[in-house]
């Protein structure tokens, strides 16, 4: 996966298979000090942390995002390249950006769940096959929205109180 020169400027590589590279990781807070982990980099481009913070609770498997706000950092979901690091060959902290590490990272930022959003969705009716809009902008709506993506031969009467007809005339592009 790596080449031995390339993993000869790094201390604590713990394993590197076909599959994975494990190595010692961490996070630094300016009030908490720093976190330990173990940073895993999959070949398909997948990268896990299991974080060593306390033996009796560990936190497995989780994505550097989660990682770096667990170690205490707010701006975590853009900064997390260079808030995360691994030990030099002379012991010194290198940030993860400037590092090989990341050279077979694919991922991208998946938003969390509960966070809100505010933009417009679209959903095509299986009956009339026209495409329509859906405006996210409080809670019931958003509700509606997933309730009719969840929905596979989702109509456009189904929305509540009948605002939506098939023979209403498609949203213009």
């Amino acid at each position: 996966m790596f080449t031995r020169e390339e993993l000869i400027q790094f201390h604590g590589v713990f394993r590197n298979t076909q599959e994975f590279l494990e190595i010692d990781c961490g996070c630094t807070n300016p009030r908490y000090g720093d976190t330990p982990g173990k940073l895993r980099v999959y070949i398909e481009g997948k990268i896990e942390i299991d974080c060593t913070c306390m033996d009796d609770y560990p936190k497995v498997n989780i994505s550097p995002i989660e990682f770096a706000k667990h170690a205490g950092r707010t701006n975590a979901h853009n900064n997390w390249k260079s808030q995360i690091w691994v030990f030099s060959h002379d012991g010194h902290k290198i940030a993860l950006w400037r590092t090989c590490l990341l050279k077979y990272h694919t991922q991208t930022f998946q938003r969390p769940l509960r966070q809100v959003i505010h933009r417009d969705e679209f959903l095509r009716c299986s009956q009339c096959n026209k495409e329509r809009r859906f405006i996210l902008r409080n809670k019931e709506v958003c509700k509606i929205y997933h309730q009719a993506l969840a929905k596979n031969n989702w109509r456009c009467s189904d929305v509540p109180n009948h605002s939506l007809t098939c023979d209403d005339a498609e949203e213009r592009g």
